[in-house]
């Protein structure tokens, strides 16, 4: 295995993961409205001064929604490289992969739903 500097590491591995994403943002439509959602709660954010804490807080949960969404993305593509007919435990695989992305933005949807409750009636 070829060894690299730790400059050299870093700038191979950031371009990796920039490709990943670009390549999420292109290839998977629901990252790329997860993207869009980001870019609307970001606006949302600095428009009501959320304190910097909440801020950080709320956007890192939906940035924990999109990391969910590249899991689901990547081992999707892995399971349609096991086998391309219909498989019922791969089928349940995706399903699952698919509910943890669901119950992250359940989660985000409370949070932010706290976050406007107490902002409104505190």
């Amino acid at each position: 295995m070829r060894r690299y500097s730790p400059a050299a590491r870093l700038y191979h591995a950031t371009r990796y993961s920039l490709n990943g994403l670009l390549a999420a943002f292109r290839e998977e439509q629901s990252f790329e409205y997860e993207a869009v959602v980001l870019v609307v709660l970001l606006a949302v954010v600095l428009t009501v001064g959320a304190p910097f804490p909440e801020a950080v807080a709320l956007i890192g949960c939906w940035l924990a929604v999109m990391a969910f969404e590249l899991v689901n993305g990547a081992v999707e593509r892995a399971f349609d490289l096991i086998d391309q007919e219909h498989n019922p435990h791969i089928k349940a695989g995706k399903d699952m992969l698919s509910a943890a992305v669901f119950l992250m933005i359940l989660f985000n949807a409370v949070l932010w739903g706290v976050f406007f409750y107490r902002g409104i009636f505190y």
